[in-house]
């Protein structure tokens, strides 16, 4: 039976775990944490004898649940879309929309995502509206959203969480369904984020440090049109993604998904004006809330140009080749 010696060797050493955080919240007694930006058991304990757990939970260990392999995956609509209220949101601001209406429907009474103050990523439960509204905006760098899972349901007492990250964190939570872990149950939506590839918050810093950059005046970071662009003020500095290999994790090399087609929605900028959110309705559920969002006078949305589209297919197919290219 294999348990967290086999996870440690096969997985998180190999450089192949994408600390979404799973394995954490998958032991019920707490003996994995994140130590030095990777989940880590820092004692033997015997408890973990005949136990797999851990390994199982882990969506790396087994064949990955995929999308259609092809363009952006399944989806029902794909529109740009706006919420029109005042905030630091990101693009659009629909994921926060998204979530304050799932919220207002009762359809979620907690939110698994990243926030923490200053630009770098922290893991985080939102166990209100406040909440909600105040993890607006998108912090680069990698953050293991999902070892909040067990907290959120055992100390907060939630039971019916939406779950916002990238595609690995989604793929993740489809593993944990599938394999019916005690806690996949409380995930009741799920919101994935457009990802060419994830970005060490390490590597921001250095180059803020670089161009002379304060992170304390840093307005807005952003992906785009093939570049990753750091507003300060009146100031913009902009690198192409395909520069930043160095600045990425080793995992992201490999993964082929670039729009999160296992959520129940997905958003991303790509293909939307600045200041919209594309946004991609992929299920009965999603398609349920996004319905509910539109009819909400603060909210606008609008078509997006067949040439966008074809655009968004493109660059989730060259990250596909690259994911075949880097096995390979």
């Amino acid at each position: 039976m294999p348990g967290y010696e086999e996870l440690e060797s096969r997985i998180i050493q190999t450089g192949i775990c994408t600390v979404c955080g799973s394995c954490i919240s998958s032991c019920p007694l707490y003996y994995l944490r994140m130590i030095d930006g990777k989940p880590k058991r820092p004692k033997n304990k015997a408890a973990c004898k005949n136990c797999s757990v851990c390994f199982d939970s882990c969506y790396k260990t087994s064949a990955e649940i995929k999308g259609q392999g092809h363009g952006i995956g399944h989806y029902q609509r794909l529109v740009a879309a706006k919420w029109n209220k005042t905030g630091s949101f990101q693009d659009g601001g629909i994921v926060t929309a998204l979530l304050k209406c799932a919220h207002d429907m009762e359809l979620i009474d907690g939110a698994l995502l990243s926030n923490g103050e200053g630009w770098k990523p922290v893991p985080s439960v939102a166990t209100c509206a406040e909440d909600l509204i105040a993890s607006a905006g998108t912090k680069y760098g990698v953050s293991p959203v999902l070892m909040n899972l067990r907290p959120a349901i055992v100390e907060h007492e939630l039971d019916k969480l939406a779950v916002v990250g990238t595609p690995c964190h989604i793929q993740a939570v489809r593993h944990l369904q599938k394999i019916k872990l005690d806690l996949s149950p409380a995930v009741a939506f799920t919101i994935g984020l457009f990802c060419s590839g994830n970005i060490a918050f390490d590597g921001i810093t250095e180059h803020m440090s670089r161009m002379g950059v304060r992170e304390e005046n840093v307005d807005r970071m952003t992906v785009s049109n093939g570049k990753f662009t750091i507003r300060a003020g009146n100031s913009n500095t902009s690198i192409p993604v395909s520069d930043l290999k160095n600045w990425g994790p080793h995992h992201c090399w490999f993964c082929a998904d670039h729009t999160s087609e296992l959520a129940d929605i997905s958003i991303g900028s790509e293909g939307s004006p600045e200041g919209w959110s594309t946004v991609v309705i992929r299920t009965e559920k999603g398609e349920d809330i996004f319905s509910k969002l539109e009819s909400y006078p603060e909210v606008s949305t609008s078509n997006i140009p067949t040439n966008e589209v074809e655009q968004l297919k493109l660059v989730s197919g060259r990250k596909r080749e690259r994911a075949r290219t880097e096995i390979a």
